[in-house]
């Protein structure tokens, strides 16, 4: 039987962790085995929050088909007041995917930011504080719960953006920090209208209370607030200018991080709350709207990336073309949109993590144009071929593991009679696949000024080619990732 102790245990584990990486730094920087030793301490961070989350997996799939569970502070099912844990297969997919992704970027990260440097401690307690928090939001079982640890992360982000203290990195950082803060208001604002119509906040007595509700004006007044404030910080369309320039600006571990863990924990949320709480057409019809909001997120992130000559700023708007693809899914609400979604979570953090990685790599040495990636397929042989194959899968090239991703939304969207959303996906994807094969050229169809080749670090490229075999094993044996999706899917009892 799961218990409120095994729900926090991962979460709690994270932050005590988090807390004692900044002096456990101190003495370690006293040490001559730096590397081996911050090695040790992070991979024994992760042993431990991991088996955390094998141990509620274990607990939580003991009995067979097991359903949701919710689980509050007051031991009350349902308080309207309690703060609630909901474990569902949903939840602990999510869990198992931050910690492995977060393992793996932070690996990266201690070759990519000196143990020399005064702030690292508090960089990487930060990184570990943020998984603490992204974990509690998606074991959140009622809004306000949702709410403190999901804008926790967000408002947290800006720390590993504003690392490096360049006015670029501090202009960017402002600006977020204004959406986030305009955005956490009409969140806020939009929970108070939906306390006041249903006396509650936890997930499933607000569906069972908007179910019923005859007169859904001020439901969608809320409804409103909540979407813009989750649209702000999920980068979608017309609210997307914030992200080019944060990721462009920070560190690329930290563009790495927040591109695979925060950029897929937003669209848990709007899953959670559009799809679990406002399911249409029984709550309400938002459907088309957002179907809108993704073709133009699609159309107007490609087009962005498309005129770009700064390859970092270029993955930053594939990463706001990509919030499009992955909104065809929630838009759909069907088994299939959600499979693709879940997917899609996995495989775009990973391919947008190794561009990031690939990318801070190759700018270490100078790099950073279009042209100045001239010939650099010859003189940066291994990492050009992992930011190859991010490339590709961002095309949607198989057998990678982004053509399952985009096949498994465009279908969705056609079965949800959407077909005009798949036919956007498809030519837009068309666009990516221009830009791809125009920095391809650049790497491999042209010669570089000076034709000495660069010794690589061998240290950076094992995380960095860990995740190109995750995205060719996956996308060549998707069924790995469906097999881990398929309960989630067979606890929705809404879908068509």
């Amino acid at each position: 039987m799961v218990g409120i102790i095994d729900v926090a245990l991962p979460i709690i584990c994270l932050v005590a962790f988090s807390l004692l990486t900044i002096p456990v730094f101190r003495v370690i920087r006293k040490s001559q085995h730096r590397i081996g030793l911050m090695l040790v301490w992070f991979a024994t961070v992760f042993a431990v929050s991991g088996a955390a989350v094998a141990n509620l997996t274990a607990k939580y799939y003991s009995v067979p088909s097991p359903s949701f569970m919710n689980i509050t502070l007051t031991g009350e099912p349902y308080s309207s007041l309690s703060s609630a844990f909901m474990i569902d297969a949903i939840s602990i997919y999510m869990a198992i995917i931050f910690i492995a992704v977060s393992a793996v970027v932070v690996f990266y990260s201690l070759f990519h930011i000196s143990e020399d440097e005064r702030l690292s401690g508090r960089y990487f307690a930060i990184m570990l504080m943020l998984t603490a928090a992204l974990t509690g939001a998606v074991f959140s079982g009622d809004l306000l719960t949702l709410f403190i640890f999901w804008e926790s992360a967000a408002a947290g982000s800006s720390f590993l953006m504003i690392y490096k203290k360049t006015r670029a990195s501090l202009n960017s950082t402002l600006k977020y920090l204004v959406m986030i803060i305009i955005a956490s208001a009409f969140i806020v604002f939009g929970l108070s209208l939906v306390y006041g119509l249903t006396g509650t906040l936890n997930f499933w007595a607000v569906r069972d209370a908007l179910i019923t509700l005859s007169d859904k004006h001020l439901l969608l007044i809320a409804f409103v607030f909540i979407a813009t404030g989750y649209a702000i910080e999920s980068a979608i369309v017309p609210f997307h200018f914030w992200l080019p320039d944060a990721y462009t600006a920070a560190p690329s571990s930290s563009a790495a991080f927040l591109s695979a863990l925060i950029d897929q924990g937003s669209y848990y949320v709007l899953i959670r709350v559009l799809v679990f709480i406002l399911t249409p057409p029984a709550v309400l019809n938002w459907t088309l709207m957002l179907a809108v909001m993704s073709a133009l997120t699609m159309i107007v992130g490609n087009l962005f990336a498309l005129i770009q000559t700064n390859v970092k700023r270029l993955i930053a708007n594939i990463c706001v073309a990509d919030v499009g693809y992955n909104l065809i899914g929630i838009t759909s609400v069907t088994a299939t949109g959600l499979m693709g979604n879940l997917y899609f979570f996995l495989i775009g953090g990973i391919t947008t993590a190794l561009s990031f990685m690939a990318v801070g790599l190759i700018n270490h040495y100078g790099f950073k144009t279009l042209e100045d990636f001239s010939g650099l397929g010859w003189k940066m042989p291994f990492v050009s071929l992992a930011l190859l194959i991010a490339g590709l899968s961002f095309a949607g090239v198989p057998p990678l593991g982004g053509f399952t991703a985009k096949f498994l939304v465009f279908t969705a969207a056609i079965e949800a009679n959407m077909s005009w959303l798949a036919v956007v996906g498809v030519l837009t994807s068309v666009i990516q696949t221009a830009y791809v094969f125009r920095l391809v050229n650049y790497m491999y169809g042209r010669r570089p000024q000076d034709e000495t080749r660069i010794k690589e670090s061998k240290r950076m490229l094992i995380p960095i080619f860990i995740l190109v075999g995750a995205i060719i094993i996956l996308g060549i044996f998707p069924q790995i990732v469906f097999n881990l999706i398929q309960p989630s899917i067979n606890q929705i009892t809404f879908f068509p």
